[in-house]
């Protein structure tokens, strides 16, 4: 049985503008090329507010929407991996980039059907036994589904948070969301 792998990147930004002159974070939005084959994941959207220039830490908090889809119908299983990298400053004040562990998961909601097999909430798609909860650094597990269930397409929303260091300078911060689904639980 091969195993089936699909990846997808999303940008996701940040904006840091000075006290005068905040401006809204622009949304993440990830194109998949294998969609077309009914096994994907892709992240539909991550907004996160602006934030203007602080001498402390501060976080800001947005949701984020995945998208699952195995309406190839395996029935393997699988699961749908997330991970980012550091998000790089561009702007015109020196500004250092912000690392990859800034960005966490704080909490994941049940996935939601739209169209397929119903959810089952022992066998998935489910939110994992281990918890999805933590930093974005590594590839963190956020959906699942055991052989035999997940077999459509499926939304999860999470929570996430994204922690500006103090003194951060005032501009665009940019990471890349890599998104990919194995047919593995």
């Amino acid at each position: 049985m091969a195993t089936a792998v699909t990846t997808a990147t999303a940008p996701v930004t940040q904006t840091v503008s000075a006290p005068q002159a905040p401006t809204p974070a622009k949304p993440g939005k990830s194109v998949n090329p294998f969609s077309q084959l009914g096994f994907s994941a892709s992240v539909a959207s991550l907004a996160l507010p602006a934030a203007t220039y602080s001498h402390l830490a501060r976080s800001q908090t947005g949701i984020l929407v995945l998208t699952a889809d195995d309406s190839a119908g395996l029935a393997d299983g699988w699961n749908v991996v997330v991970q980012t990298s550091a998000f790089v400053y561009s702007g015109g004040a020196s500004g250092a980039d912000i690392p990859a562990a800034n960005l966490s998961v704080t909490s994941a909601e049940t996935p939601v059907m739209t169209s397929g097999q119903p959810v089952d909430g022992t066998s998935g798609p489910r939110v994992p036994s281990t918890s999805p909860v933590g930093t974005l650094d590594t590839a963190r597990k956020l959906v699942q589904a055991n052989a035999t269930f997940g077999q459509g397409t499926y939304t999860q929303s999470f929570g996430v948070s994204f922690t500006i260091p103090a003194m951060a300078r005032a501009g665009v911060y940019t990471g890349t969301l890599t998104t990919t689904m194995s047919s593995t639980p």
